[in-house]
């Protein structure tokens, strides 16, 4: 294979490309969709799942890949308020950093008081494939204490052991096309820890910025690490992180890989730009029907009524399974009294706990950066941005295939405020448990609180998890994300319209130990700045700015820098037991009711300390696992 070769300081030779045409791969996207018309539904589906996002997609897949066996006769039908999103561009990695409107739903957070009042960013997707669709395409998993921390809230079976031949299943490692680059950048990974034959491809691209490995190396130099493969639940300290793309660096996701290949099949259907308003029950409390209506039609409009006859499954995320819950009578009692609903079961804890990753941007300028760098490379150099552009355009390759980026630092407290974790530490276990919680919060959520506060806190002094996120390209400004937050926020239907968006209220930085962790991860950061390695580049601070030194001044700063959200929004109807505010049960049963379970990111009940996309697609499998076993034992 040709090399191309490029003089910017003999950076390292690029290999030629073989891939396939961008018209190959449209014409393959625009093959006939097994979506069908409101009028051509059955009365009846043996399983309903709402919503088709990442979740959805995946459990309609498992549930109708094997219509020959027993039982043969088993419907499934995808209920999906979104459409398709055919742009070309949303495939391609530099999408990673948009998100189109339309396929986002279009709601604000209530004014937040814990970063000035200010308004939160929502990312809720509606489109085929979710938030798959809309990410920034890094592929990385939690570490292992991430989910053994689930198991150890009352749920078993979904530890790290446990979940990892599901994130397994659901991945293809492709190894990287350029071995060039591989040895420029030192990437290393174990395929022992992915999928050989999984729906959702993940590799890494055919470029790094030179200065990534100068970040590396003095992350190295400030106690971090380098992990050979984080996948394998040692996501902490810096590692490599893979994208979800094909070899191809086309966007590899939950539509292309769960659901344009067997969109054939005929016993599932996709039916698209339909709410779920309600599920409805029996007077034995069993979910038998979902009630839908037509996008955008007002309230009162028709409605459709569609059967289940065995299973209703919820996937409609964080922001509308909780929402769809709630309208059906499941959720808070005092809420439900209010909005006039009929109580089926009192959940306490439907709407709460959620949880995000509130980032902080930090700049810092390198005065002399390395060339090429991301920062201004292909501004200040003609010839460097065209050959950038040719060599996207031509071969698919160069910096334009990089995502948002694939080296992440996930930093342990114990590494970032050596002095100071204790403190922080004393600090949340000392505080009274309602006094930063929504004002909702029955003694069962604070009980489940008190749970989960143990857990994190443990957390905070562990060497082996990830307290805050420090992604890195090459470029010295960067968004500082809060993994593992105290604050707790909510999503509440309005009791005065039912059907419109809830109310979505973060309660981001409420909690004062979020403000002392943050303030760590900045102190941190300066402090990898100042790294021997890092001098070459001369990193100048330009935000929160060198003038700002006191815990006070940074308090502040964190106040006005911090934003509400980084797209990983969960735990609205958290996995937990029930006399802790739990929703659903391991097997993913909603409490109080049979025939109806959660299988989206809102089961999550402790936010893990990654992207979510990777943990979505394990969590959607052992669902469809979990569903399929009930239905082979006798679904009652």
């Amino acid at each position: 294979m040709p090399h191309r070769n490029i003089s910017y300081r003999q950076l390292f030779v690029v290999l030629a490309l073989s891939c396939a045409s961008y018209g190959n791969y449209l014409g393959h996207d625009e093959l006939e969709r097994r979506q069908i018309d409101p009028g051509a539904l059955k009365t009846a589906y043996d399983y309903i799942v709402v919503g088709g996002g990442q979740s959805g997609l995946v459990i309609a897949n498992r549930l109708s890949e094997d219509p020959t066996s027993e039982p043969s006769h088993m419907l499934v039908l995808v209920i999906e308020y979104g459409t398709f999103d055919n742009n070309p561009a949303q495939l391609d990695p530099t999408s990673g950093e948009k998100y189109p409107p339309g396929d986002l739903f279009n709601v604000t957070a209530v004014p937040q008081p814990g970063i000035g009042n200010r308004t939160g960013t929502v990312y809720a997707a509606s489109v085929v494939g979710g938030g798959s669709t809309i990410n920034g395409m890094l592929f990385e998993r939690g570490s292992a204490e991430d989910y053994d921390n689930w198991e150890r809230l009352g749920n078993s079976g979904w530890g790290f052991s446990q979940l990892l031949p599901y994130f397994k299943k659901s991945t293809k490692f492709n190894t990287p096309v350029d071995p060039a680059v591989v040895a420029f950048g030192n990437i290393t990974w174990d395929p022992s820890v992915y999928g050989t034959d999984g729906p959702i491809q993940a590799t890494y691209p055919p470029w790094v910025w030179p200065g990534t490995k100068i970040q590396l190396k003095a992350f190295n130099e400030v106690g971090v690490p380098t992990q050979f493969e984080a996948a394998g639940g040692k996501s902490y300290n810096a590692y490599w992180v893979p994208n979800n793309v094909n070899r191809t660096n086309y966007r590899s996701y939950a539509r292309s890989g769960y659901y344009d290949p067997v969109k054939s099949r005929p016993n599932l259907s996709l039916l698209l730009n339909y709410r779920v308003n309600e599920v409805l029950f029996s007077k034995a409390k069993h979910a038998h029907s979902a009630r839908i209506q037509a996008r955008g039609t007002p309230n009162g409009a028709p409605t459709i009524t569609v059967g289940a006859n065995t299973e209703i499954v919820l996937c409609a995320g964080w922001l509308h399974t909780p929402q769809i819950l709630q309208r059906s009578g499941i959720g808070p009692k005092a809420l439900l009294t209010a909005a006039g609903i009929p109580i089926i079961s009192d959940l306490p804890g439907v709407g709460s706990n959620l949880q995000d990753h509130p980032p902080a941007e930090i700049r810092f300028s390198y005065e002399t950066d390395v060339f090429p760098n991301p920062t201004s490379s292909a501004q200040t150099n003609a010839t460097f941005a065209a050959w950038v552009q040719d060599e996207w355009t031509q071969h698919r390759s160069g910096p334009l295939s990089i995502p948002t980026g694939n080296n992440i630092g996930a930093i342990p407290l114990t590494t970032m405020n050596p002095t100071g974790y204790k403190a922080i530490i004393a600090k949340a276990l000392a505080q009274t448990p309602a006094a930063y919680l929504p004002k909702t919060y029955t003694a069962e959520q604070l009980a489940g609180f008190v749970e989960q506060r143990k857990i994190l806190t443990a957390s905070y002094q562990s060497p082996t998890n990830g307290i805050f996120e420090v992604p890195f390209r090459g470029s010295g400004s960067t968004a500082l994300c809060l993994e593992k937050p105290m604050s707790r926020g909510t999503v509440t239907l309005q009791t005065t319209d039912l059907y419109a968006e809830p109310i979505i209220d973060f309660n981001t930085n409420i909690n004062p130990v979020d403000v002392d962790l943050t303030i760590s991860a900045v102190r941190f950061y300066r402090t990898w700045m100042a790294a021997p390695s890092m001098q070459q580049l001369s990193p100048a601070e330009v935000s929160p700015g060198t003038n700002l030194t006191t815990d006070a001044e940074l308090s502040t700063w964190v106040s006005t820098s911090m934003g509400t959200s980084t797209a990983h929004s969960c735990g609205t109807a958290a996995m937990m037991p029930q006399k802790l505010g739990g929703v659903v049960s391991p097997e993913l049963l909603v409490y109080g009711v049979t025939g109806l379970s959660v299988g989206d990111i809102s089961m999550i009940p402790l936010i893990p300390a990654t992207h979510t996309c990777a943990t979505v697609y394990a969590i959607s499998e052992k669902a469809a696992d979990l569903i399929k076993a009930r239905a082979a034992s006798g679904y009652p």
